[in-house]
């Protein structure tokens, strides 16, 4: 109310403003914040001091508040970061305090450098506000990136407004043309192309411990990608692997030329071309670990594919999805799984559950099925304890009503902007039992998957990380009869277990 008031204050004729903040003051009010603690650090410069300091009329006054602010925010904001990191998902609500507190800061402070980087543009007084204009750019996009990555680390989906304010910035750096040395104009046109490149890998398919590594490859790729106004013969170009389309008004990053409809009209935006990425991506690919590390990229094999794939690969659903809306019961973790499938649980039904074995060892949380295909499902959760398993851990599933359980992988991780927890999960084997694991002296178990439709349908062995190493052999027994089989590569791993392919041995 009081904002509104002061906007038609300030639209009447005649109108008597509010006076301005004193710079004093405000250097005062953050001298005082010495011994807060993070979070009432952060809630401090969102709520007083950066309003104040967005009210200053003195561009240069403005400028060095803002970086004094900033300077403060650093002294709060990597703390929160890593809090927030290690917290189950969906977040807590003193978790959830200090991410919107967080948030709130890089706004602000991403908005402020904005309004500055505005003003210099309107005016036209690039002259005497010049390298002023340049690194406001600058700090508003590294902020604006910042907080995307904080909404990524809760796999929530930026918002459009975010992106909006960051193409506006690039905009108006561009324009400038032959004003901004070539220099600096790279450095701005490396920043935002690497937000833009982070965004096309798809965060929310990626565990949480991986995002700032793939953060840091998109800042590293940044300067092999090109960017300039859509062509006329864009509809001539032999592929269209590795382009995406940029409408700045749209609040999104772009939309890949490979996922839109063919002969799809294409006359005004942004080209992002990540052709040239595709190409070292490749040409990475396929130097062997024995040549020389010349052309290779400091880019791990996993996230690499995730690369190849997200910027240039034609993402096709094998199967049609059906619709509809039963519930289930579902736990996380190796560690909870083994004895979720030792517990009965393929003679489980929703009205037995006092007839469980090894009901302590897990705590199952209940999902909806929104969606499910032959190799997978998309959940949504209902009810149960905090949720923790991330991107590239183990679930088991088992719906209502039924005996089937389904060991999946979680591919996936969405929530909404009110706490909905949504995960996509990949079903890995139609036949799974639990083993017991060789070489130790205590028993270690595993879950032995009988084939693998993703992998050639063969067999595999998922055990926590450790508890195996290629070339052992692990004794597996089905009705009666006895299979040996060698442990063979290892096909993925995670923070919480590893997926080794299996040889089958003559008996």
């Amino acid at each position: 109310m009081k904002n509104a008031l002061r906007l038609i204050r300030d639209i009447l004729p005649f109108s008597q403003s509010d006076p301005e903040p004193d710079a004093g003051e405000i250097r005062s009010r953050i001298d005082t914040m010495a011994g807060l603690s993070s979070l009432e650090i952060v809630t401090v410069l969102a709520l007083e001091i950066i309003p104040a300091i967005e009210e200053q009329a003195n561009l240069h006054m403005r400028y060095k508040l803002l970086e004094e602010a900033r300077e403060e925010a650093e002294k709060a904001l990597p703390m929160l970061e890593r809090q927030i990191d290690r917290a189950s998902l969906p977040l807590p609500l003193t978790m959830t305090s200090a991410a919107l507190a967080a948030d709130s800061v890089m706004k602000g402070l991403a908005t402020g450098y904005y309004g500055i980087a505005r003003s210099i543009s309107i005016s036209g007084h690039y002259r005497e506000f010049g390298r002023m204009f340049l690194r406001a750019i600058r700090r508003s996009i590294s902020m604006i990136s910042r907080r995307q990555l904080l909404a990524y680390r809760t796999y929530a989906k930026p918002s459009a407004s975010s992106w909006q304010m960051l193409h506006e910035l690039y905009l108006m750096a561009s324009n400038l043309g032959p004003r901004i040395p070539e220099q600096d104009m790279t450095k701005i046109r490396k920043r935002y192309l690497s937000v833009l490149i982070f965004a096309y890998i798809e965060p929310n398919k990626l565990p949480r411990a991986e995002l700032t590594s793939a953060a840091f490859c998109a800042r590293q790729l940044s300067c092999h990608a090109r960017i300039g106004e859509v062509p006329q013969d864009l509809h001539k170009r032999p592929s269209t692997a590795g382009c995406f389309i940029v409408r700045p008004e749209e609040g999104s990053p772009g939309h890949a030329l490979f996922r839109m409809a063919p002969n799809t009209p294409v006359f005004e935006g942004l080209l992002v071309d990540c052709s040239d990425i595709l190409a070292m991506l490749d040409k990475s690919m396929q130097v062997s670990q024995v040549d020389a590390e010349e052309g290779r990229l400091d880019i791990p094999p996993g996230l690499m594919s995730v690369l190849m794939h997200s910027i240039g690969g034609n993402s096709k659903r094998r199967f049609g999805r059906k619709r509809f809306k039963p519930r289930a019961d579902m736990v996380g973790g190796i560690a909870q799984v083994i004895p979720f499938l030792e517990g009965d649980a393929h003679a489980r039904r929703v009205t037995d559950g006092s007839k469980r074995r090894r009901a302590n060892d897990f705590t199952p949380s209940e999902w909806s099925l929104i969606d499910q295909s032959p190799d997978g499902f998309l959940v949504r959760l209902i009810q149960g304890e905090s949720w923790d398993t991330g991107v590239g851990n183990v679930v088991a599933l088992q719906p209502r009503e039924t005996s089937t359980v389904h060991v999946c992988m979680v591919r996936r991780v969405a929530t909404d902007s009110v706490g909905s927890l949504e995960l996509g999960l990949q079903a890995l084997s139609p036949l799974v039992q639990v083993i017991d694991l060789p070489g130790h002296a205590e028993r270690r178990r595993g879950i032995y998957l009988h084939n693998l439709p993703a992998y050639g349908s063969r067999p595999a062995v998922m055990a926590q990380p450790g508890h195996l190493v290629s070339g052992l052999r692990v004794r597996v027994e089905r009705d009666g009869a006895v299979r040996q089989m060698q442990v063979g590569r290892r096909l993925e791993a995670s923070e919480g277990l590893e997926l080794f392919a299996l040889i089958p041995l003559l008996n």
